[in-house]
């Protein structure tokens, strides 16, 4: 079903006609729901100077909008897959893109990039995708965290599509949090944070340890723990810092 439900979303987002899926299908109403939360997001955070870091950009679905939102803004991508990072760079001139993964330390990694659903690939093989509806391959790759990587920057909005991996950017950005306190847009799907071992339970535990609300994209809550815990179908959050 979370494949299912995410592919629908994709599918939509690439046809630029996301209403055209979702009259028939409920989980790309939602999906589109939640991609116009997003973009609602990015127009009341981002000021037309304000930098925006989105790690895990894949074909800068999320960064195009934020460009365009804030052009004269500092914005930084981060994509593993080499050839995806290169697009980027070609696309987004004017976007600092690092060929780079990023996770909780420094360090090498084996990734498996589903060449035929790039959208799914992570530091995790996602167990819902086949060899035939994939096309797998593992390429090695560099992992850094933001804290690192974006010292002396202070983003107004850092979005995390990562598969699954979400916690691990956040422990590797604990300095970042504390220091820039940025609006976090971040995809999460209890399925695929237990690749990795890790549980929704973390995710909000370090976010209220760093205080941190935990809402939808499309303005619900704030979810308490046992809400956030509960999914309800969500995939893509907000996190705001409390006053």
């Amino acid at each position: 079903m979370t494949f299912t439900r995410r592919a629908l979303g994709a599918i939509a987002r690439r046809l630029g006609r996301p209403e055209l899926v979702s009259a028939f299908y409920a989980g790309a109403r939602q999906a589109e729901h939640e991609s116009v939360g997003i973009a609602a997001v990015l127009a009341a955070v981002l000021l037309s100077d304000g930098s925006y870091v989105d790690v895990g950009s894949n074909r800068g679905q999320v960064l195009r909008e934020a460009v365009r939102v804030a052009p004269r803004g500092s914005h930084v991508a981060f994509e593993p897959i080499p050839a995806l990072a290169r697009e980027l760079a070609l696309e987004f001139p004017g976007v600092d893109c690092r060929q780079l993964a990023v996770g909780a330390r420094r360090e090498q990694a084996r990734f498996c990039h589903f060449r035929s659903l790039d959208g799914w690939s992570g530091l995790q093989r996602n167990p819902e995708i086949s060899d035939e509806q994939g096309a797998p391959e593992y390429i090695d790759v560099e992992v850094s965290t933001l804290d690192e990587e974006l010292a002396g920057m202070s983003p107004a909005v850092v979005k995390i599509d990562v598969e699954g991996a979400e916690l691990a950017v956040l422990q590797g950005a604990g300095g970042l949090l504390e220091r820039a306190r940025p609006v976090l847009i971040f995809e999460h799907v209890a399925e695929a944070t237990a690749l990795y071992g890790d549980t929704p339970e973390g995710i909000w535990d370090l976010l209220a340890a760093a205080r941190y609300r935990i809402m939808t994209v499309t303005g619900q809550g704030p979810f308490d723990r046992a809400a956030f815990v509960g999914g309800g179908g969500v995939v893509n959050w907000l996190a705001t810092p409390e006053s």
